[in-house]
């Protein structure tokens, strides 16, 4: 099977029945990462996992008990980790779905979607994955910066502001050393939807200028 015929005929229909079940539940986890981003906005990439967040909710447990409780009775579930503020676990063996009691600090709220209700907007992911590309090396982290400022015009001020509400020390010089590390061939290992490959070339230099606005940010050397 190749990549296009797994996710258009395995994986995205498991999340969009995951995604209905999860919908008719009242929780109040919203769908972030990855998939909220591609999925939600700019359909560029394949994303394999769901990643449910809340923000410090003294509730987590009982909710995300109440969603695996749900899981349990309509598909094969396997939990493989349990704690006061993250859980995670595998559906039908292939889908695998994290649940998070995340930082306090969240910038702005969910927005409906056809595939869920609650999908989190493109700033709160941002400033997520601005945090999440100081302490991993992942080439979809670089990827969804870039396809993010590509479409939006970003706040950069308010987008390190936010982080710094969620992580301590994340600066411009570090963010945009680690985008432009990137060794171009890591391209490769990005699950593209087809015609969202962009030319290699392109892309370096769409990443210096996003680097050059971030530096420019007040403060920032």
């Amino acid at each position: 099977m190749d990549t296009n015929s797994f996710y258009k005929d395995t994986l995205y229909p498991l999340q969009d029945k995951v995604l209905a079940l999860v919908s008719t539940l009242n929780t109040k986890f919203y769908l972030t990462g990855g998939t909220a981003l591609s999925r939600g906005y700019f359909g560029h990439r394949y994303s394999d996992d769901l990643d449910f967040f809340v923000n410090r909710d003294s509730s987590f447990t009982l909710q995300a008990d109440k969603i695996i409780q749900a899981l349990q009775n309509n598909f094969a579930v396997s939990i493989t980790t349990k704690t006061t503020d993250f859980v995670s676990c595998k559906i039908d063996q292939i889908l695998k779905i994290d649940m998070v009691n995340d930082v306090g600090f969240r910038d702005g709220e969910s927005i409906v979607k056809p595939f869920y209700d609650q999908v989190d907007n493109i700033p709160n992911i941002l400033s997520n994955k601005i945090t999440a590309i100081t302490s991993r090396d992942e080439p979809k982290d670089v990827v969804d910066i870039w396809i993010i400022a590509k479409n939006n015009e970003i706040d950069w001020p308010k987008i390190y502001q936010a982080a710094n509400s969620k992580a301590v020390g994340i600066f411009p010089p570090d963010v945009a050393k680690k985008l432009l590390s990137l060794p171009i061939e890591l391209l490769e290992q990005i699950k593209w939807i087809d015609g969202q490959k962009p030319d290699s070339q392109n892309f370096v230099e769409a990443l210096n200028q996003i680097c050059n606005v971030m530096l420019r940010i007040p403060g920032t050397n």
